[in-house]
């Protein structure tokens, strides 16, 4: 395991506290007092918690930018859709059981976005980075590849954008309900399955079956 830092181990450890107690009930010297260091040791890497928390946010936006929209598949659109073809609804399964692990379960990600569900009321910039990493990104990409799959005929001609709205939005509640109860992750993944089953009976080309 790559050990961290101890710059990269504060906005670790920031991250956690802020995910648990928001910003404004998390002090530097609790921080300090997490990664096992004196308040002073902290003011050598970052000047006050503002700076803590904005380069913990320009990190976290980094490292999604990074990993291509974090859990959806790489690769050409036309070579997904094609194997939409073949492998019928289990694409669909994988992508949608891609993202809701990832979000789930990822150490950063999980908590990067608790944090963001408590700081998006209180800071309009801290709204748009959710939206758009949670919730714009998402729809954005399946828009393109449901438009991609209608082209190449595998699914009925519908508007793709309402159709990657239909197909995220379910995952996108079922993370939300299924975060504080992680011992009931196999229940959600197969309401899940079940969702992306009958997704595909609508949408899907008889022709195709």
């Amino acid at each position: 395991m790559t050990r961290r830092n101890t710059k990269e181990t504060i906005l670790y450890e920031a991250l956690k506290l802020f995910s648990d107690k928001g910003y404004d009930g998390v002090s530097v010297r609790d921080i300090a007092g997490q990664v096992g260091i004196k308040q002073s040791s902290l003011y050598k890497h970052y000047t006050n918690k503002q700076d803590i928390f904005d380069s913990l946010v320009k990190t976290m936006q980094t490292h999604f930018m990074d990993s291509a929209i974090c859990p959806l598949p790489c690769g050409e659109l036309k070579e997904i859709a094609r194997e939409y073809a073949t492998a019928g609804n289990e694409i669909l399964k994988k992508i949608s059981a891609e993202i809701f692990h990832f979000y789930l379960k990822d150490p950063y990600a999980s908590q990067y976005r608790k944090l963001l569900s408590i700081e998006k009321y209180k800071n309009k910039e801290i709204e748009r980075i959710y939206r758009e990493v949670y919730i714009d990104s998402a729809i954005s990409y399946q828009a393109d590849l449901f438009d991609e799959m209608i082209r190449q005929g595998f699914m009925r001609q519908a508007d793709p954008r309402i159709m990657a709205i239909q197909f995220f939005s379910p995952i996108f509640l079922l993370l939300n309900k299924y975060e504080s109860i992680p011992e009931k992750e196999n229940e959600a993944v197969e309401i899940l399955e079940k969702h992306i089953e009958q997704f595909d009976r609508v949408y899907r080309k008889e022709s195709d079956l």
